[in-house]
């Protein structure tokens, strides 16, 4: 598979809860390294250093600084950037969601050929739906859900809830699925809580969306 590209919410998502080897590693078995665009680090760096929610900073940092040495860069050329603003465009017409970057990394995509974003914007998958479904591969939009249900295969619910549950603050919906507030550990309520929330996305990006409630169906 070509190089899945990830958008900024991924990276900080993956740092607050410390699953940076997990991203990368869970990425690999299926033979691509994750890019992202080249102004991703400085901003995840910011928005880690002024969350004043997360419970640790310094797991967070720490963690972009490794993930930093193993993510790929993706930089658009020119008629990418065209193209990007061109959605961006659209998306304001159509009173949606699409920021610089989750448009330029779908400029990216369609202009390269390549198979997987994963984004945690739901609004921006809304938009990519209604924007670009005709221009993409079926199936090549992956919600921050579907990223959590592969990595879950491979660290399993004890250990997985331990790094979601540790930054409760991080992503509400995350939180619900892990019952972070709960003593019990369920891996049924946990793949239902997760194919629940993917469910709800697939109504509004049911051509865009990956088809499966994780990655393996993809990448594999």
């Amino acid at each position: 598979m070509a190089d899945p590209l990830v958008d900024n919410d991924v990276v900080l998502k993956v740092c607050c809860y410390g699953l940076d080897a997990a991203l990368i590693t869970t990425l690999a078995k299926y033979g691509g390294t994750p890019a992202m665009l080249p102004l991703a680090r400085y901003v995840v760096l910011g928005r880690i250093k002024r969350d004043r929610s997360l419970q640790s900073q310094e797991t967070a940092l720490a963690a972009l600084e490794r993930v930093l040495k193993d993510l790929g860069i993706v930089e658009p050329d020119e008629a990418e950037i065209h193209l990007a603003a061109s959605f961006e465009a659209a998306a304001q017409a159509r009173n949606l969601e699409l920021d610089g970057g989750e448009s330029q990394l779908l400029a990216i995509l369609i202009s390269r050929g390549l198979k997987l974003l994963i984004t945690g914007d739901k609004r921006a998958v809304r938009a990519i739906e209604e924007l670009a479904a005709d221009k993409l591969t079926c199936g090549s939009i992956a919600c921050l859900e579907q990223l959590i249900a592969t990595i879950l295969a491979q660290l399993g619910p004890v250990v997985l809830r331990q790094h979601i549950c540790a930054e409760p603050a991080a992503d509400r919906a995350l939180t619900a699925c892990f019952a972070c507030r709960s003593s019990v550990i369920d891996l049924a309520s946990i793949e239902e809580g997760l194919r629940s929330y993917i469910a709800d996305l697939r109504k509004v990006a049911s051509k865009v969306l990956v088809g499966a409630n994780d990655l393996s169906g993809l990448v594999a």
